[in-house]
């Protein structure tokens, strides 16, 4: 079979296609290096896998770049093809009721669309870009280029009330010709039913003429905009002349005219193309050359919700009155008591704010000031919540110090329980069951008891555990209760594979049956850390509840060696004869086995684990992605987060580095930092459930466990998934105020020369610091405080608690 290849360059990235099977490039120009996977890159020097740390496909695209106040419930999104919609939060919304759930998916929204220059053209969302201001901060600018006219549009909304915000967007042009030119923008509002505008969230993101709808509800007079007869906005003329256009049409011909064949931009194709307008703002200009000027629409965001006060607000309110005050509102939801990352090589800082900045965006107020509904994203099931989604979204905010909104949070989870909303299975009871808005998966309860210890351990909230214990209790009994009742033997006295596992459930989306791998695994995880908080406060179930879980474990793992092939190969799943059980084979990388390493059941040194490492790796792996759904998907984040923490535990350094590049490429864009679930190799529109919380959470973890990694409450590794190139890029890098499970400690990477770093450990509170520190073994690292032991293979133990430790760290690379 003949090779070919085709050298693509793209918004500064080279991509690297080849139709050859087997065959995988680096991504750089020179002879192909082997294929990127797993079960040979400890085979790989760090300097050739930071070589091929490159872009192989096109990052996903920006398609929902929220940026409304974080807790709002109307989402404000801006998309590529520069339009700005608002999407209300409808709550109380769940899947057994499909009217409910169909009127949130029509409530009506609004849409403010832009078109550029004469004849008219909506924007071609390829070729636009967004960005977030100090690369950070989801106070958004938006450009885009043609015929030598440089549009800006920046996007700021700002809060008015707890029931209100202001939207404002700055649209402004620059002549970059040698010549004059007349500059023409359009403004298009309209009102419309949100399932008429936008397509179900595994639909890939298009848009054209065909979205740029009649409205005819809007007027403009003396520079108030109206609906339907009210006030809901004004224009900001500036430098522009601006009017109202009942009508106008262009033809085919006036395109082709405008396109000069000498310009390299500004053909405009024809599903672009507005042949017919309706009801628009005009705004024009003449520009001469290097000249530029602007003008600004604000829109009132929650438009059925208006009174004097708002129409005040707006009519005093300047666009860079509403800029300056969302900025501060965004930089003001971090304090000096949260995590501060200084991390500048591959953005990670930036990233790093960003993500946490989405996740505030998903916890939506719906009145109850303390509480916040853990949205998942998307845009066309934002009003479910999927309880184990919402955990995965949340724990890594309690690393960063987020307590409060964590708190109100899981204030929102535990009403969930014995509130009519049940997970689906055959219990024996559902009393003490944490039950989810969404699809009611069984492991809804271990994943809340999971977030809810961990929030008491990180924050030490003594009032939250007065609040919340019995609650706790009850699930815990809940979950006792279940796994006992299966714990019967088949008429013949044999054990059947399903003994003490939980009972046949909604497991996922799409799988429903004994999946072992999620419903077992994670109401373990939760389980367990609930039988550790009685532990820690002495409580008086504490004996009876150990019992439960050392049967719970022991059960599982009898199970899962019933699951294992010669191969290595672990099923995820117990199939019967039930007509019931739904399969969906797509999701068998996607919540494989590898939990019950993650969640602590099996030792992930364990013989009958490691076999099935080295199968995953040798058959089911893609390259560097650990949840291929199939030739084109694969499902980013969830599975690379859980490899990850399975490798640091391993010592597997070259590895837990690889899962997290591969998520940090391809489970997030790149010009705004939004996380999504699923990856398209061949499709960057493909952007499912965009922002995606629990992928924020995921990531963030991801990042800090790089750094500082907690095996458990006495030992740490540090710089465990890190190349040493990259702290000696930083030459400073700065972990400080991170929460872990002992206290608050800062860690702080000083480059000494080009081959050694000085690394500092502190805490004000030497319990803080945990008693064993592990280094990996190529960064050589050597204890220069006193007290401390080294034990060997980079592991490191303090002989008494101290407030500050310093290792010397080296390189012997060829860097």
């Amino acid at each position: 079979m003949k090779r070919f290849c085709l050298w693509l360059l793209f918004m500064g990235e080279v991509f690297h296609l080849s139709a050859q099977k087997g065959t995988d490039y680096s991504g750089r120009l020179g002879a192909p290096q082997p294929p990127a996977s797993y079960n040979n890159i400890n085979q790989k020097s760090w300097i050739d896998i930071l070589t091929d740390n490159q872009f192989r496909w096109r990052p996903p695209y920006t398609v929902h770049l929220p940026i409304q106040p974080a807790h709002s419930s109307d989402w404000v999104h801006v998309s590529p093809s520069l339009f700005v919609t608002r999407l209300h939060v409808t709550d109380k919304v769940t899947t057994r009721d499909a009217r409910a759930r169909q009127a949130a998916l029509s409530e009506e929204t609004w849409l403010m669309q832009f078109a550029f220059d004469k004849p008219a053209f909506l924007p071609d969302f390829r070729l636009s870009s967004l960005s977030l201001t100090e690369n950070k901060y989801p106070v958004v600018t938006g450009d885009y280029y043609a015929n030598d006219l440089y549009y800006k549009i920046s996007y700021a909304v700002s809060r008015i009330d707890e029931k209100q915000s202001l939207l404002n967007a700055t649209i402004s042009v620059k002549n970059e010709d040698v010549e004059p030119q007349q500059a023409e923008v359009r403004v298009k509002i309209g009102f419309h039913p949100g399932n008429k505008l936008f397509n179900y969230h595994y639909i890939p993101f298009y848009w054209d003429v065909s979205k740029w709808l009649p409205y005819h509800e809007i007027s403009l007079e003396q520079n108030n905009i109206f609906n339907k007869g009210l006030i809901v906005g004004k224009i900001h003329p500036g430098s522009m002349l601006l009017s109202w256009e009942k009508e106008n049409s262009f033809s085919d011909e006036d395109y082709e005219k405008r396109a000069r064949v000498t310009r390299a931009s500004g053909y405009v194709l024809p599903n672009f193309r507005l042949h017919h307008l309706q009801d628009c703002i005009l705004a024009q200009a003449h520009l001469d050359p290097g000249e530029t000027k602007e003008f600004s629409v604000s829109l009132l965001v929650n438009t059925d919700r208006i009174n004097e006060y708002h129409l005040s607000y707006l009519k005093e309110a300047t666009p860079e009155q509403i800029r300056q005050q969302s900025l501060e509102d965004f930089k003001n939801l971090f304090s000096e008591r949260n995590t501060r990352l200084s991390f500048p090589t591959e953005q990670w800082d930036d990233i790093f704010s960003e993500l946490q900045l989405s996740t505030l965006q998903l916890l939506v107020g719906q009145g109850n000031p303390e509480m916040f509904m853990p949205t998942q994203g998307g845009s066309s099931e934002r009003f479910f919540v999927w309880v184990w989604e919402a955990v995965e979204m949340l724990r890594p905010m309690l690393r960063t110090g987020q307590f409060e909104p964590v708190k109100k949070a899981l204030r929102f989870i535990f009403s969930l329980q014995n509130a009519g909303v049940p997970p689906e299975g055959r219990f024996t009871t559902t009393q003490g069951a944490v039950g989810t808005t969404g699809p009611r998966w069984a492991n809804t309860t271990g994943a809340a008891l999971a977030l809810a210890c961990d929030y008491y351990l990180y924050s030490k909230d003594e009032s939250f555990l007065n609040q919340y214990l019995p609650k706790i209790l009850e699930a815990m009994n809940w979950i006792a209760g279940e796994i006992s009742a299966t714990r019967k033997l088949n008429p013949d006295g044999t054990r059947p594979i399903t003994y003490g596992l939980m009972p046949f459930a909604v497991a996922t989306d799409g799988d429903i049956g004994y999946i072992v791998s999620f419903t077992d695994s994670y109401t373990f995880w939760g389980f367990s850390k609930a039988v550790s908080l009685l532990q820690r406060i002495g409580h008086r179930d504490t004996g009876k509840f150990q019992k439960e879980l050392a049967l719970y474990q022991q059960d599982i793992l009898t199970t899962v060696e019933k699951l294992s092939h010669p191969g290595g190969f672990i099923d995820r799943k117990i199939l019967t004869d039930d007509r019931d059980t739904r399969i969906t084979s797509k999701f068998e990388n996607t919540v494989s086995m590898a939990s019950i390493a993650y969640t602590g059941i099996m030792d992930p040194q364990s013989e009958l684990f490691q076999r099935f490492v080295h199968f995953y790796e040798d058959s089911l792996a893609d390259g560097y992605f650990m949840g291929k759904m199939d030739r084109e998907i694969v499902y980013i984040g969830n599975p690379e987060h859980v490899w990850q923490d399975i490798y640091l535990k391993t010592a597997q350094w070259k590895k837990a580095f690889a899962a997290t590049q591969v998520n940090l490429k391809y489970g997030i864009t790149h010009d705004t930092y939004q996380t999504q679930e699923r990856f398209s190799k061949r499709d960057p529109a493909f952007t499912a459930w965009q922002p995606n919380g629990s992928g924020n959470g995921r990531m963030l973890d991801m990042m800090l466990n790089s750094l500082y990694f907690e095996n458990n409450e006495e030992e740490v590794t540090l710089c465990g998934a890190m190349p040493f190139e990259w702290l000696r890029k930083n030459e400073k890098t700065l972990l400080n105020n991170l929460y872990t499970l002992n206290g608050k400690v800062n860690l702080d990477i000083q480059l000494t020369d080009s081959k050694s770093c000085l690394i500092t450990l502190s805490a004000l509170d030497p319990k803080a610091l945990p008693r064993k520190i592990r280094f990996p073994e190529s960064l050589h690292a050597v204890a220069l405080s006193r007290s401390v032991k080294k034990e060997g293979n980079g592991m490191f133990t303090l002989m008494k608690p101290l407030n500050t430790i310093k290792f010397k760290i080296s390189d012997n690379s060829d860097f």
